[in-house]
């Protein structure tokens, strides 16, 4: 199996605990990078993970102990910063006086259009750390995830 040897991690992952404060576009920084995938949950009650990345939009996101495909919010997070992100004040992201656990994925951007499989994919990879985010349209059929391998 092909692996890469990573002299520092926390150039594609990193995590980074928060407090809210429910405020409108609080900016969320000291991850070291712009995340192309951030996960948030809240850590100081039962709110549902938050699960978001640049290739779909910010404002597109996931619940993982959802049912749902995806849900458009635009008080949750609001974009992709150079060293973290911007939430806004729904509160499984920012309540104020609760405290929040974010996870940090470097991928590559908001992605392209990859044709590696029989079904068009939007992919954003990073093939140092063997990470990509991967958006297509379809049921059947094969995805190209960018990594190569």
């Amino acid at each position: 199996m092909a692996y890469s040897s990573i002299v520092k991690p926390s150039v594609y992952f990193n995590t980074k605990l928060y407090s809210g404060n429910g405020t409108n576009a609080t900016g969320i920084t000291g991850v070291g990078f712009q995340p192309d995938w951030v996960w948030i949950k809240e850590r100081s009650s039962t709110s549902p993970h938050k699960l978001l990345d640049a290739v779909r939009g910010a404002t597109k996101e996931l619940e993982s102990s959802s049912t749902d495909a995806e849900a458009t919010e635009s008080t949750s997070l609001q974009s992709f910063n150079s060293d973290g992100f911007t939430v806004g004040t729904n509160g499984a992201v920012n309540e104020n006086s609760q405290t929040y656990a974010s996870w940090n994925w470097k991928a590559n951007g908001t992605g392209s259009s990859n044709t590696d499989g029989s079904i068009t994919s939007t992919v954003s990879a990073n093939t140092t750390s063997g990470f990509s985010i991967v958006s297509w349209n379809g049921n059947s059929g094969t995805v190209g995830h960018g990594l190569g391998v």
